[in-house]
């Protein structure tokens, strides 16, 4: 043993001295050894050979223990009956042992989790469970449970099934226990770690831990300022989450009897915003849990009960009011403030509304649950009070039309159009033109152009929504096209706009996507010309007008001083180099600036389907035969549901009478590869596709270098002209043979030689955060155009022939760049690590 360990060794044995005195004098010892940089190397080396027979940190931690234990019990067994004095320095003893714990913990773990889990487990519950230890220990060691073992990802995998339950209750019984002495809010913050850890590292908590959460509820209604709640009600959400999917019918049950205290805490008391947060999450899991997927009937699976829907009805009454409260709070704000509300708020009124909103009812007396104690939530001879509450779609066309200020029109906007888009079915027929007339109206008042971006957003909704509907009358669809003739105009105008052009190009999009108004030539020039530039939002609605709607053959174009010779220049091959260049030919060659093809990200091969479809002489055709291939799940990430609606569609194929055996069988169609036999191309146009692209590929070749350019916009420009030979492979217009060895093939080659010159000048200078920047961008490019697709798509084919492209040489100096990087940098580089094996793959 070294001296350094040995000093420490008799250190610790003096810690169990009979004298006061010199244990004082040798826990100051065991204080500045603990941090000796040689007894801290000799400790970790023991402690991570795990061989007994060494002095290690857990040895170390028993002497401790030991010591504590031995303070603990002079203080106890002290006389009681002292002066103030006395009792003060008492107490500022046991401060001193708890926080010598917290300073062993720091001192022993600072480089790695050395302790075992299982000793600091025992230790801390055994002092917890020790009400004689006072609130200084209980609470040192509730702090440190929840800030050295609860955050270590270690101690967490290693805590057995029976510690995480252990965990919990004696946690919960701390925080049910009406004392003064414990830190109520850290004790609801370990309880929700704790229910975390037992759901997701234990077979998940059993359902009588269910009357925990239930007293701690039906306890904060009785107190003004109930701490911690908010923790325990995101347990709560988490343990229900878990529940939910074997005992539904429990969880429903314990929601109508909860919620009612939520609704009575919320009007009652006041409250703060995290709070506020986690009731309206609580809430619109019930929904979830009671309506999957907006199910109204039992038969369509929902849970129905007289309770459940007097609780439906007092919580859209409470976010009525919530709603308008805060919309009456921002018109007397002085500064700037947000005029949106939050979306979960709107969501969770969205699904009510659905819920409530009844052809035959316009109005509903209720009865204030709210307002009640829990003894008369019970007793039903005690009388409730009454309230007269307005339903239907007239409340949402009264709220847009009673007020000119954005405060009370826009939430109002946002839950219009998340009710239509979620629950398309749930806006009747009759209404459609009262709403559309209601929207054209607020339409032009844009006074400071708040407002604008939601009408247009609810605007693309009924359009989407319309759109669906095949059962109109001809009065009816005659009255909402003049309307939307008008929308349509009004729309088209302000395209130039560019902080509502994502708005106004998806009503566009859902306009035509309707056939809800012909597309006439005027239409075709916005993408001809210079009144947008190329962005995503403008080649998205492009995307939905080749699908639906014939390319003229010619359109005449003013510019300024001359008018385009339309037997030169096709409507296609105009909108072709507006994609490309997005400016005239003329001036391409000295421009410096990158058009938008190469600085912008837009949605996985849309641009090159798009100039793939405008050479076939049936555009259409293509553009739909493109459309109908699925996407690759690798595309799929940004649309995902929420994890829950797994959940939601088993409750769908369960039922609630009791059986022992349920079978649900799915009919699985057959997937036919479709045939790109008949699609023949317009040679001149392909053309000058090709020829474009070269030009394109020239220009950043000749123009910019690789010292002084980024390597993502070689890699962008690589990218869109094999994405462009993957679509021609796809249609069977070339073959991929003949792919191989095309030259715009050769000429993405050279532009990824250039990207990888550029990567290796990168060596040399990774403290830039700008080039960091530029390679995260490129390797998230670059995993962007590899799929695992095991069908024939697109997709696949651009996949191999970018592929073809990536070197041994690049692979090697990425992976370099990334190890010299997470050795600069502390945080591990997850993307990076990511993105490489995705690379390799």
């Amino acid at each position: 043993m070294s001296l350094a360990l040995n000093d420490l060794l008799i250190c610790c044995r003096q810690l169990e001295l009979d004298r006061a005195t010199e244990r004082k004098r040798e826990i100051e010892k065991f204080r500045r050894l603990i941090q000796d940089p040689e007894t801290v190397r000799h400790l970790d080396q023991h402690s991570d050979s795990k061989q007994g027979k060494y002095l290690n940190w857990d040895a170390v931690f028993r002497f401790l223990q030991k010591y504590i234990q031995k303070e603990t019990e002079c203080l106890r067994t002290a006389r009681q009956n002292v002066s103030a004095s006395t009792q003060a320095t008492r107490q500022k003893k046991m401060q001193e042992i708890s926080s010598l714990v917290k300073f062993f913990i720091k001192c022993a773990n600072k480089r790695a989790p050395r302790l075992k889990c299982q000793e600091l487990l025992n230790y801390i519950m055994d002092t917890v469970k020790d009400s004689s230890h006072g609130a200084i220990y209980g609470s040192d060691c509730s702090n440190i449970l929840l800030k050295d073992i609860l955050s270590v990802r270690k101690y967490w995998c290693e805590i057995s099934q029976q510690q995480w339950l252990e965990l919990f209750s004696v946690y919960c019984s701390l925080y049910l226990k009406p004392s003064q002495d414990i830190n109520r809010v850290l004790v609801a913050r370990i309880i929700q770690v704790v229910t975390k850890g037992c759901c997701s590292q234990t077979d998940g908590l059993h359902p009588k831990f269910l009357d925990f959460f239930s007293k701690a509820i039906q306890q904060a209604r009785q107190e003004k300022s109930p701490a911690g709640l908010n923790h325990i009600l995101a347990a709560f959400i988490i343990f229900l989450k878990t529940l939910s999917v074997n005992f539904r019918i429990r969880v429903c049950e314990l929601g109508d009897e909860i919620l009612p205290t939520l609704l009575y805490i919320w009007t009652q008391q006041r409250l703060n915003n995290s709070l506020k947060e986690v009731i309206i999450e609580l809430f619109q899991l019930q929904i979830y849990i009671h309506h999957p997927k907006g199910a109204k009937t039992q038969d369509k699976g929902a849970y129905e009960s007289r309770k459940w829907r007097s609780i439906l009805y007092n919580l859209y009454d409470l976010l009525v009011n919530e709603i308008n409260h805060i919309g009456s709070r921002g018109k007397y704000t002085s500064g700037s403030r947000n005029i949106a509300v939050k979306d979960n708020l709107i969501e969770l009124m969205a699904d009510i509304c659905h819920q409530v909103f009844n052809e035959d009812s316009r109005s509903l007396e209720i009865s204030q649950s709210c307002a009640t104690t829990q003894r008369e939530l019970t007793d039903h001879s005690v009388p409730c009070k009454k309230r007269k509450i307005e339903l239907g779609w007239e409340v949402i066309k009264d709220h847009l039309q009673k007020s000119q200020n954005d405060f009370d029109i826009v939430p109002w906007l946002q839950i219009t159009t998340q009710l239509i888009s979620k629950y398309p079915a749930s806006l009747p027929n009759c209404e459609l033109s009262p709403l559309l007339t209601i929207l054209y109206q607020l339409l032009p008042q844009q006074r400071r152009g708040e407002r604008t971006p939601y009408v247009l957003r609810c605007l693309m909704e009924v359009a989407l929504c319309q759109g669906k509907r095949s059962n109109l009358e001809s009065s009816q669809k005659s009255d909402l096209l003049k309307i939307w003739i008008k929308i349509w105009s009004i729309t088209f105008r302000g395209i130039s706009s560019e902080q509502i052009q994502t708005e106004n190009f998806g009503l566009l999009g859902a306009i035509i996507q309707g056939s809800l108004v012909e597309v006439d030539r005027e239409f075709w020039k916005l993408f001809t010309g210079s009144a947008c530039r190329p962005s995503c939002p403008a080649v998205c609605c492009l995307t939905l007008a080749l699908t639906i709607c014939v390319v003229p053959e010619t359109v005449k174009i003013g510019i300024e001083k001359n008018i385009c010779d339309v037997s030169r220049n096709s409507l296609k091959e105009l909108i072709m180099k507006w994609l490309l260049f997005c400016q005239l030919e003329d001036d391409f060659e000295d421009s410096t600036e990158l058009p938008p093809v190469l600085c912008s990200n837009f949605p996985h091969l849309t641009l090159e389907k798009i100039l793939v479809s405008l050479t076939m002489k049936n555009c259409k055709a293509a553009m739909n035969f493109f459309q109908s291939v699925p996407e690759c799940e690798q595309h799929q990430k940004d649309t995902e549901e929420p994890s829950f609606s797994e959940a939601e569609d088993l409750f769908l194929q369960t039922t609630f009478d009791k059986m022992d055996f349920l079978t649900i069988v799915k009919e699985h169609t057959l997937e036919k590869h479709q045939s790109s036999v008949g699609f023949s191309v317009h040679q001149n146009l392909k053309e000058s596709l090709d020829r474009y692209l070269l030009r394109l590929s020239e220009q950043l070749l000749n123009n910019y270098s690789s010292e002084t350019s980024n390597s993502e916009i070689f890699v962008r420009c690589s990218s869109l002209l094999v994405g462009v030979l993957g679509c021609y492979c796809y249609l069977g217009v070339i073959a991929e043979e003949e792919a191989y060895k095309s030259e715009l093939f050769q000429k993405a080659k050279s532009l990824m030689q250039c990207a990888g010159e550029s990567i290796t000048l990168f060596k040399n200078k990774t403290s830039e955060e700008s080039r960091i920047l530029s390679l995260r961008n490129m390797i998230h490019l670059c995993t962007s155009c590899l799929h695992n697709c095991s069908k024939h798509s697109p997709n696949k084919i651009a996949s191999g022939f970018f592929l073809r492209l990536l070197t041994s040489k690049l692979m090697n100096d990425i992976a370099d760049i990334c190890k010299s990087l997470a050795f600069m940098i502390k945080k591990p580089f997850f993307f990076f690590s990511k993105s490489l094996l995705t690379l390799e793959k």
